[in-house]
């Protein structure tokens, strides 16, 4: 059986990756699924498959808070402090916190509050937010027009309030991919590498197909990389496409030898 795996899924990304450079057990656990039912009735919907398999298999890895950080369920879908909330309760909160006409930060704000709830979508959408850069800049969110899609696309507040958005990623998947990678570089420190002839040497030498590397991920990807997993040598090979105003690179992530992994793999 051949000891590469290319263009990993987030799951497989996380499973491989906590044991060696997680700062908890060393194990990629999930919710419950009592746990996730329960946040479902609460809040009256149905998680798309993708990311609700996430959080079943990956949502309490020590990754996911790495960096940027995961939202989590609550059972009684209890608001905001890192849980999963949607965009309408922060317009909520901003209905309370600028109570007073004409002293609103936001001009959407203004039409909202002429406006029964159910017509905000003339204004705005509704999100379900998921995921938060680490200083709050952000945050990733899916449109509740495709909550019943099961790997949709993901948005994220492009104006750093909750009234303008814009893609992000072409899919759950795809953002899952791209923002654990983002979190595992702090503590994997990988190599990079931007010369074409260096990058071919690294990767003939670990013995992988370049072919193989550039095929595309089996859910929509985008503009993100591809991978090719070691499982013998505890490698990943991140490839990237050459871009607009960037070459093409190549990651390599590696445990450091002379540091054991934080907790046992099981």
């Amino acid at each position: 059986m051949s000891k590469k795996r290319y263009q990993i899924s987030p799951i497989e990304l996380v499973r491989w990756a906590e044991p060696l450079f997680g700062f908890g057990e060393g194990k990629a656990t999930g919710f419950s699924e009592k746990t996730v039912t329960a946040y479902e009735a609460a809040a009256g919907i149905r998680l798309p498959a993708a990311l609700r398999e996430y959080y079943r298999t990956c949502g309490k890895a020590s990754l996911n808070c790495a960096l940027h950080e995961i939202f989590i369920p609550d059972k009684k879908a209890k608001l905001f402090k890192k849980r999963l909330t949607f965009s309408y309760d922060h317009i909520d909160e901003d209905l309370e916190t600028f109570s007073k006409p004409g002293e609103e930060d936001y001009p959407e704000l203004v039409k909202i509050r002429a406006l029964p709830r159910e017509r905000w979508g003339e204004v705005t959408g509704n999100y379900l937010l998921f995921w938060c850069e680490n200083q709050g800049c952000w945050y990733a969110g899916i449109k509740a027009e495709d909550w019943d899609q099961p790997n949709p696309v993901v948005y994220y507040n492009d104006q750093d309030d909750v009234y303008s958005w814009a893609p992000f990623s072409d899919s759950v998947q795809s953002f899952l991919l791209d923002i654990l990678l983002l979190n595992l570089e702090p503590k994997a420190q990988p190599d990079e590498i931007e010369d074409p002839a260096e990058i071919q040497t690294v990767l003939f030498e670990g013995g992988v197909d370049f072919q193989r590397l550039q095929e595309p991920y089996p859910f929509p990807s985008g503009r993100y990389c591809h991978t090719c997993l070691d499982t013998e040598s505890d490698t990943l090979y991140v490839y990237g496409e050459p871009a607009e105003n960037r070459p093409a690179y190549l990651k390599v992530f590696k445990p450091d030898e002379n540091e054991c992994p934080q907790g046992p793999s099981k």
